[in-house]
């Protein structure tokens, strides 16, 4: 029996109230072919012509013919999607990695190709259908943003814990026939998925540019609650300055070859490593930003052009506190300075170990409420009443 999405709301004077849609009726189909979510309508709805059908509340079912500009919705709020649960068991995933009693949504564990096109959600792609894969070629849900870890099946399937996962070189050869473009990651586990394994996952990736735009290289994240999982280690400083060094000269080599760098490692790594971050230009228009690729550079290039209308004083005096993670605090420090150079505003940049995953996790996006409380009540006596003002950076 097909299942019909419900309408849930039209917007004034939208081409669907126009029509005489009303909220808590049915839709039936689109030029032809039942909705099957939100994305969906989102796709058919781009026709300038539209065939409307749908049911209202007492079963009457209704029809109209719309010609409307292509960029202008139908106005109707349609069922939200359902996230798609993930298949895998990632040695690495933090919903496995979370300490007992957390609220039960940390636990989910999403795969959604949807998310991956609509918000630049990663998945691995390993729970779709054949119907899924013509879908995305079809409704041109490009680009999509793809978890590789390693294009060597076995090696992959052990690394996401999914004996029965298909070969993902199939499937990125099938959306690249579809023209279909994609960014994809390799989240490094040492000693497992670098080395000549990265390499042949750099090689084979690169055999299908332009379609296969980019390749983040992130470092794995530990917490201290791995209990019955897999023995990984986290990159340590060394590790972050080899990879850096092994990865440039693959980048200059794919520069010349594919008038792209292609390969890029994340943030952190140059933190890590305490290495300079590559001038703003090689990011090439930053396509991995939201994957902590090059947002620390695109901050220090954006103060600096801002730094310039800063001004002189302040009055009356202010003073702030910035709260990061342990990772930024170098990112921060000479903006701190900057801002400290203008008279009677005084900054204060309050780093907080992340006590709750552990100290190896050291982003400010994963910093806890309990260790930003406790950091605060700890400079509470030796800053008193001088603090008015709190800002948190959370982009690293």
């Amino acid at each position: 029996m097909t299942k019909f999405l419900t309408i849930h709301d039209v917007e004034p004077g939208s081409p669907a109230a126009r029509a005489g849609v009303s909220s808590g009726s049915l839709l039936v189909s689109l030029n032809g072919r039942p909705v099957q979510d939100a994305l969906g309508l989102r796709f058919a709805e781009t026709a300038e012509r539209v065939e409307l059908v749908w049911r209202d509340g007492d079963g009457t079912e209704h029809r109209a013919r719309l010609e409307k500009p292509e960029d202008l919705p139908l106005g109707l709020e349609v069922d939200p999607l359902k996230m798609r649960a993930c298949n895998n068991k990632c040695a690495f995933c933090f919903a496995h990695q979370n300490a007992r009693g957390m609220r039960r949504a940390l636990s989910f564990k999403d795969d959604d190709y949807r998310y991956s096109f609509l918000n630049g959600n990663f998945a691995t792609l390993t729970n779709l259908s054949q119907a899924d894969m013509d879908r995305i070629v079809e409704q041109r849900l490009s680009p999509l943003y793809v978890s590789v870890h390693a294009t060597d099946w076995a090696l992959r399937n052990r690394i996401l814990g999914n004996p029965k996962a298909p070969n993902i070189l199939d499937q990125i050869a099938f959306f690249a026939a579809g023209r279909i473009h994609m960014h994809t990651q390799v989240v490094l586990c040492p000693g497992i998925n670098d080395g000549e394994r990265l390499a042949r996952s750099l090689e084979d990736l690169a055999r299908f540019h332009p379609f296969v735009q980019t390749v983040a290289l992130v470092p794995v994240g530990l917490t201290q609650y791995r209990e019955k999982l897999p023995v990984l280690k986290s990159p340590d400083p060394e590790y972050a300055r080899s990879l850096l060094a092994w990865a440039e000269p693959w980048r200059r080599r794919f520069l010349k070859a594919l008038e792209t760098r292609f390969a890029f490692p994340s943030d952190e790594f140059y933190l890590l490593a305490d290495r300079p971050f590559p001038a703003a230009r090689t990011y090439e228009g930053y396509p991995q930003l939201g994957n902590g690729v090059g947002g620390c550079r695109k901050f220090l290039e954006e103060f600096q052009r801002l730094a310039r209308r800063l001004p002189l004083t302040v009055s009356p005096c202010r003073r702030f506190s910035v709260i990061t993670g342990v990772l930024a605090t170098p990112i921060l420090e000479g903006a701190i300075e900057r801002l400290n150079q203008i008279a009677g505003l005084t900054v204060e940049l309050i780093p907080v170990t992340n006590e709750f995953f552990g100290g190896s996790v050291t982003c400010a996006g994963l910093l806890t409420g309990t260790d930003l409380i406790k950091t605060i009540d700890r400079q509470r006596d030796r800053l008193g009443d001088a603090i008015n003002g709190l800002h948190v950076h959370t982009s690293t």
